[in-house]
């Protein structure tokens, strides 16, 4: 075989080499290409968990966000309301054993204000009754699992500051893959000192 010179001159040896070698010019052997699928269905399977496993998590941190959020509300209002109450006319109650499931007391603006759960354990929701006007102040994606007061400093000729502490559990309703459950407590005093 007689060298190929290019336009320069030069000799063209590793292309002729290569083609008198046998290199093949149909395309890729039955074996790289299986191990190529291979390869990339590994990688796909990796990425698709991660994936999934990203998903769960995000839903996860939404459902934490969402349970908080609505424990905090509830804990909030209700701080803001007792604060200035005179009087709490629920009796002193022993904790954690023997909490109330009601708390009633008179707030000076709004009047007569009941705070209560009502409904089964799968769906209960919290309550407010102002004047005897009702509405639910929580959440319906948030099923409300323990809400308890415990009392204490009420009675009259006690010379203690009255005290609410509010036991608050919360949860996501669904599977129990998915559920995600938080308790919140408070504890609140008045500030008028009950005589």
């Amino acid at each position: 075989m007689n060298p190929v010179r290019n336009s320069l001159g030069y000799k063209n040896e590793l292309f002729i080499t290569g083609i008198s070698n046998g290199m093949n010019k149909n395309g890729f052997s039955l074996m790289e290409l299986v191990v190529a699928v291979f390869i990339f269905s590994v990688l796909v399977a990796i990425a698709g968990g991660s994936f999934v496993s990203a998903l769960s998590l995000q839903r996860r941190a939404l459902n934490i966000k969402r349970v908080e959020e609505n424990g905090r509300f509830i804990l909030e209002l209700m701080a803001r309301e007792i604060r200035v109450a005179n009087p709490i006319n629920t009796g002193n109650s022993s904790c954690p054993g023997s909490g109330t499931s009601i708390l009633a007391f008179t707030h000076p603006v709004n009047g007569a204000i009941e705070y209560f759960l009502s409904g089964s354990l799968s769906g209960s929701q919290v309550h407010r009754r102002v004047n005897g006007v009702d509405s639910i102040i929580s959440n319906p994606d948030v099923e409300v699992s323990r809400f308890i007061f415990c009392i204490s400093g009420n009675t009259v000729g006690d010379d203690q500051q009255p005290r609410v502490t509010v036991v608050l559990g919360l949860k996501t309703p669904g599977a129990s893959v998915d559920v995600t459950a938080i308790n919140l407590q408070t504890t609140v005093s008045q500030r008028v000192l009950n005589n």
